[in-house]
Order: structure tokens, then C-alpha cells, then sequence
């Protein structure tokens, strides 16, 4: 009896195709440019008398998405997240004095 199969492949020799194996993953298509996400935010934040999220988790969840895509925006997108973040402390100044609670 032999200690190794005339069938085995040899473990350091050359690989052979793996008939199994998934094909090559396609590039992924590009997501929305950030900047117009950003500015389409800026724009509906302007036109609000009130917040539009729902609640304060919403409103931080909103903010870190500002925050990334004005990373990936470079500067354009830096003044246009310092502009949304202005809009949405007015939203919040706007909320107390009317008395409103998130």
C-alpha cells in the first residue's frame, strides 16, 4: 500500500485551476457623487422650518454621513458640511424657542 495517490496533486508544485472557484468579482459601478448629496441635503435644510428627522439619533446618524462624504468631497465638501451643520443648529434653535422637544 502507498503512502501517496498517483492522483493527489503535488503540494508545492503547480497550481492547477480550481474548478469551483467564483469568477472574478466586476468592479463595483461609482455610488452618488458626495458633493451633490451634500448639497441636495444643504438645499432641503434651507427650505425646512423644522428638522426632518425624527429624532436625535437621527439627526447624529445624519450628521456622520455629512462628515464622510465631506471627507470624501475634499474642500468643496468641507464648507458644504460646516454649512449644513449651520442650518441644522438653526432647526434646533428654532425647536426651543418654539418649545419643541426632539
Amino acid at each position: 500500500m502507498s503512502r501517496s495517490d498517483s492522483r493527489q496533486s503535488d503540494l508545492f508544485g503547480p497550481r492547477q485551476p480550481d474548478m469551483f472557484a467564483a469568477p472574478p468579482a466586476e468592479p463595483a459601478p461609482p455610488g452618488p457623487d458626495p458633493l451633490d448629496e451634500l448639497t441636495a441635503l444643504l438645499d432641503t435644510l434651507r427650505a425646512a422650518d423644522r428638522l426632518p428627522w425624527p429624532h436625535l439619533t437621527a439627526v447624529m446618524e445624519a450628521e456622520y454621513r455629512v462628515l464622510f462624504l465631506a471627507r470624501q468631497a475634499g474642500e468643496e465638501g468641507a464648507r458644504l458640511a460646516s454649512a449644513i451643520m449651520e442650518q441644522t443648529e438653526r432647526l434646533f434653535s428654532a425647536a426651543e424657542r418654539a418649545g419643541r422637544a426632539m
